[in-house]
């Protein structure tokens, strides 16, 4: 396992070109002595056979490469015009270099009778040029603008820089604290934290530790380069406690759209993200980015399934079509009252069986059937399956406070936990007297059984 993790790549690429080689090996055999054979002859039928046999394979190679080799995991317009673009050049060099080598050893130095041999060494060939210009130049991770690199090395997939003149401006006097003008730039970033660990009573983001103190790592790493390059600019990263609209932001900067239940949603990881901002004085150019296109990939469907499950029935819309939503009875916002809850807001607690937050609305959203999970291991570190009394009372004051619940005070979420598990007490003793109770009959039946055989 050791050995495979570490020559992972290595491994899927010889995979990935084993696959290819079958691809162009058997379209060339296909093309040379099939579909092509009777209507061309000599040097031409072995051209035209290797280059349709190439173009295959080069389609193949491209989608598995991306998706099982690099692991290039955006799904961007932009990025996969790029991506295609240098793969299919990168490829068809080789290609010709391939076609070049097959055509001097075929024909020019009569190998013919050697023709499946002679390809065989000229992939083997091609493959290890494929894979060092694929690595270093097609998906080169490591080669990206060295700002951008910090990001993607965090996890951070998706990012997009906007003027700040188009965002909605929320806290002004942040600005102004950070001596951020109106021609300053704003980079949006999104951090997805859904794991797969299924939290039994927990919401997602509450199953795992509290973002910000991600965020708070990530920014040191981005200040320390920026601050270093450009020692006389304003650059500061926020999270929640932000001078903008950051849901709007992402939107506008087309890292996903609003959802009718008031949630960002984006095309990969659905609404199972955070976002934070860089604000600065630096143009995109300087940091090595572009503005963003504002097009939005999707919008909400509006099937309306968030609303049907809303355990509150809180999501609403007023007759614009505009969020009109009563978020004080979300159950969300139930379990982070403070003081008692009313017979009524216990019950929602028992019946969806979160004791902090809810997910129902973007579970039952289309966008969530296919979410990818976050590859980011702060979260998947410190994900837990469930807090019920002995893992709340067992955890260390440190431990507490870096939790999203930790907040609202030991006292709600402890209120809570206590509520969860008075339930599911009373649901396994009831459980337990069904079965005794099933247990006793089917004793009564046996023994009756009993009675009537001695009886006749």
């Amino acid at each position: 396992m050791r050995f495979f993790k570490k020559y992972k790549k290595l491994i899927a690429f010889a995979v990935c070109g084993v696959s290819t080689f079958l691809v162009s090996f058997v379209s060339y055999w296909l093309f040379s002595t099939v579909i092509f054979s009777g209507i061309l002859n000599g040097g031409i039928l072995t051209i035209a056979s290797n280059t349709v046999a190439e173009i295959l394979a080069i389609t193949f190679a491209f989608i598995t490469n991306k998706l099982f080799v690099f692991e290039s995991k955006s799904f961007r317009f932009l990025v996969l015009i790029s991506e295609a673009g240098s793969f299919a050049l990168a490829r068809a060099g080789t290609s010709l270099l391939n076609t070049g080598l097959m055509w001097l050893f075929v024909d020019i130095l009569s190998l013919k009778e050697y023709e499946l041999l002679v390809k065989v060494l000229v992939n083997a060939i091609i493959v290890v040029l494929n894979f060092v210009l694929s690595e270093f130049l097609v998906f080169r991770k490591k080669h990206v603008h060295h700002f951008a690199r910090i990001l993607l090395n965090e996890g951070v997939e998706y990012y997009a820089c906007i003027p700040l003149s188009k965002c909605k401006i929320t806290k002004p006097y942040l600005l102004f604290k950070n001596g951020f003008d109106k021609d300053a730039n704003v980079i949006v970033m999104l951090f997805p934290y859904r794991t797969k660990t299924k939290a039994e009573n927990l919401t997602a983001y509450a199953s795992v530790k509290d973002y910000h103190a991600y965020v708070e790592g990530l920014s040191r790493k981005l200040e320390e380069y920026v601050l270093r390059k450009y020692p006389t600019a304003q650059f500061k990263v926020f999270s929640d406690h932000s001078p903008i609209d950051e849901v709007h932001a992402a939107c506008v900067s087309g890292l996903g759209f609003m959802g009718d239940n008031g949630l960002l949603i984006n095309e990969k990881y659905s609404s199972f993200v955070f976002v934070g901002e860089c604000i600065t004085s630096l143009t995109p150019k300087q940091l090595g980015l572009v503005y963003a296109d504002e097009e939005e990939w999707r919008t909400c469907l509006h099937c309306g399934k968030c609303k049907e499950s809303c355990p509150s029935s809180c999501i609403q819309t007023d007759e614009d079509g505009k969020d009109a939503s009563n978020k004080r009875i979300c159950l969300s916002a139930i379990t982070q009252k403070k003081g008692e809850l009313s017979e009524e807001e216990k019950e929602l607690i028992i019946k969806y069986g979160s004791i902090w937050g809810c997910d129902v609305c973007q579970n039952v959203c289309p966008y969530t059937k296919n979410a990818k999970y976050t590859p980011i291991k702060f979260f998947i570190d410190s994900a837990i399956d469930v807090l019920d009394n002995k893992t709340l009372t067992g955890m260390s004051s440190e431990e507490f406070n870096s939790r999203p619940f930790a907040w609202r005070g030991y006292e709600t979420i402890s209120r809570n936990v206590q509520i969860w598990e008075e339930a599911r007490a009373k649901k396994q003793a009831g459980q337990a007297s069904e079965a005794e109770t099933g247990t006793q009959s089917e004793q009564a039946e046996v023994q009756n059984t009993t009675e009537a055989s001695e009886n006749e």
